[in-house]
């Protein structure tokens, strides 16, 4: 088994949903100092991997209705903080670099020097003091740019089998691996749909002027406004939202 197969067949036993590899060179225009070979020098490729969201998980404030032991007055704040950002977040966060720090010490004792970050790591940013530290790498990128799927008007990945209710990590390397294909035809289904822009309910997402449904996204196309978001998201029990309402992926 050549080396590509065999990370792939390593992710996916471990838990992954979805792997791609993008080569180093597809990461050009990158913000200085966020280059893959800028993290790692040496870097020749960068292992995405994603693990899906469950549907049910993300339908999450419909949970509960009418039950005795979660009234209404705190229901909706249980299900978010003790459910959602649990099941939704960190469970799935915790399997990602799980997977990431087992591919990473393969490939490094096979002589291959690799690095990887721990996925959202934000909440430790924030409780340590440091609210709105940006990504080191952008998985949203790096998603992309591993073929395993488009820019949302979201502004997240859209893929094919799980839309965008899915989470990544990556791994770099130096190793040579085989790229995966690039998406050759759209997967989000574009300005006809919207969903997600108009179920925000903050407002959140705003369209960029040069976005048009002739082309596949390989960069995004929108803009969240981050800051509402956030806080929003609890009292307007809207966590999710946008990757719930998208179609694509459904069955």
């Amino acid at each position: 088994m050549d080396l590509t197969s065999e990370i792939t067949t390593m992710a996916k036993s471990a838990g992954a949903s979805l792997v791609g590899v993008a080569s180093v060179d597809r990461f050009d225009g990158a913000p200085q100092g966020h280059h893959p070979s800028a993290l790692l020098p040496g870097a020749r490729a960068v292992v995405t991997f994603g693990i899906r969201i469950l549907d049910r998980v993300l339908e999450w404030p419909d949970l509960l209705e009418g039950s005795p032991f979660f009234p209404e007055s705190m229901r909706k704040e249980a299900l978010h903080k003790l459910f959602y950002l649990r099941s939704g977040y960190d469970v799935i966060n915790d399997r990602l670099n799980d997977i990431a720090l087992t591919l990473a010490n393969f490939l490094e004792d096979g002589s291959h020097r690799s690095l990887y970050f721990p996925a959202t790591y934000g909440h430790l940013a924030q409780a340590g003091g440091m609210a709105q530290v940006p990504g080191m790498l952008s998985q949203r990128h790096a998603a992309v740019r591993a073929g395993l799927g488009e820019f949302g008007l979201n502004n997240v990945v859209i893929t094919e089998r799980y839309g965008p209710r899915i989470r990544f990590n990556s791994v770099i390397t130096t190793a040579e691996l085989v790229a995966s294909p690039l998406p050759d035809r759209k997967i989000c289904t574009g300005i006809s749909c919207s969903l997600c822009v108009t179920e925000c309910g903050p407002g959140a997402i705003r369209v960029l002027p040069t976005a048009s449904d002739e082309r596949v996204w390989l960069d995004p196309v929108s803009r969240t406004d981050w800051g509402a978001c956030r806080e929003h998201r609890e009292p307007m029990a809207c966590a999710g939202r946008c990757l719930r309402v998208c179609p694509v992926g459904r069955s």
